[in-house]
């Protein structure tokens, strides 16, 4: 069973992405922000990270650069979930991240988890 980590500071969209995912075999866990996502990611090592890019204290890309400054989790994918996939441009060379535009439906987001877990 893989472990899905999600970072959103949206309470009610990180919950439902939470119940959605458990529904399909995922184990979870949740973090508010960029922050939190930093600890949770060192102490439980999830498979992949499911993050908002913009959040108060420490935003998506700030979390994803210290990730891939730490051995243990420098590796595990991350697929940033934002409204603005196509300007993020810059990003999109860093071949362990994933773009998923907000709006996604959960079969669309369940794809793109099983793809990226698959590489």
């Amino acid at each position: 069973m893989k472990t899905v980590l999600i970072v959103d500071d949206e309470a009610t969209f990180r919950k439902a992405i939470c119940a959605s995912l458990k529904a399909r075999g995922y184990n979870t866990l949740e973090a508010e922000d960029g922050i939190m996502g930093l600890d949770v990611a060192a102490k439980h090592r999830p498979d992949i990270i499911l993050s908002d890019v913009h959040m108060d204290n420490m935003n998506g890309f700030m979390m994803v650069e210290t990730l891939q400054q730490e051995a243990m989790t420098a590796r595990i994918p991350v697929i940033m979930m934002t409204s603005q996939a196509q300007g993020a441009g810059a990003w999109q060379a860093e071949a362990n991240i994933t773009y998923l535009d907000k709006g996604f439906s959960i079969p669309d987001l369940v794809a793109t988890i099983e793809k990226v877990l698959k590489k």
